[in-house]
């Protein structure tokens, strides 16, 4: 008479382990590939943000938009806002702004903006005024926090000593394409963990700058280790945060060479950003 015959305990125990260490092997690799799309849409909405950033300039002489927080009046009372505002008419979706890695999606670009102490620096009679709407005029329309401007052009205080002030220290001059010498080399969009407008090589420092959530991450956002950038003149690259630095071989009498990509003249003294990119590794995310 024919039996069936039914596993064994051991062959059981044999068959849930290979699904285990299959599981152990497979699961990391879906993880990257999820990453690695995520990282595709995050690069598709940097270039959207870097072309109407250059569509923005198109329409305004050539002229990048103002550094920093600026104010505005409003029905509900005195406000600010800042360049991602300012390009949100050549956009129209603010879903854009948002990195579908960024750990936070919740997060808005708060008020306190506008008190930033190094992006804008008001009179007394408008300092008493920014907390009457309480919202800058990104968190009012639903702007999120996932993108950057670099302080070559969107930090208030570097941009108005280089280019001198139109009102001081309110605002500034702003950038001029034709004044960057090489567009295709120097960092107009990244990606970022926190409200500001503008980050510059500092934020490559490990000792003093970490994701507000997470001590084992930094302020740029990464994907598998590799950060989305846009450039000047429109193109977009994933690069690793610590290699955009370059080589640093040059002094600040010589200027950067076109392997610094943060920058075309030296804002900082080449010392520092060697530190900086040292300690750029001591953020386990970047390693």
């Amino acid at each position: 008479m024919h039996r069936n015959r039914a596993f064994t305990l051991i062959e059981l125990l044999v068959v849930i382990a290979i699904i285990a260490i299959l599981a152990a092997i497979l699961f990391p690799v879906f993880s990257r590939a999820r990453e690695m799309a995520r990282k595709t849409s995050c690069l598709s909405n940097i270039k959207q943000l870097s072309l109407a950033i250059l569509q923005y300039t198109q329409d305004y002489d050539e002229t990048l938009p103002y550094p920093g927080w600026s104010p505005i009046e409003t029905p509900a009372g005195l406000s600010c806002h800042g360049w991602r505002y300012a390009v949100q008419p050549y956009i129209k979706n603010t879903g854009i702004y948002l990195c579908m890695s960024y750990e936070q999606p919740a997060e808005p670009i708060w008020n306190w903006s506008c008190y930033h102490g190094t992006e804008g620096v008001y009179p007394p009679g408008l300092m008493s005024r920014l907390g009457e709407t309480g919202y800058t005029m990104e968190m009012n329309i639903g702007i999120k926090r996932s993108y950057g401007g670099a302080a070559n052009w969107a930090q208030k205080n570097e941009v108005g000593q280089r280019l001198g002030w139109i009102v001081n220290p309110l605002l500034p001059n702003s950038v001029r394409m034709a004044s960057i010498p090489r567009p295709a080399s120097v960092i107009q969009v990244l990606e970022s963990r926190e409200y500001w407008n503008d980050h510059g090589p500092w934020v490559l420092n490990g000792d003093w700058f970490r994701a507000w959530f997470d001590s084992n991450k930094g302020v740029v956002t990464s994907h598998n280790g590799v950060s989305n950038w846009s450039f000047h003149d429109g193109h977009v690259k994933a690069i690793k945060l610590c290699a955009t630095m370059g080589a640093l071989n040059w002094t600040n009498e010589q200027g950067p060479t076109d392997d610094y990509l943060w920058d075309w003249q030296p804002a900082q003294r080449v010392e520092w950003l060697r530190d900086w990119r040292d300690r750029c590794l001591t953020i386990p995310e970047y390693r």
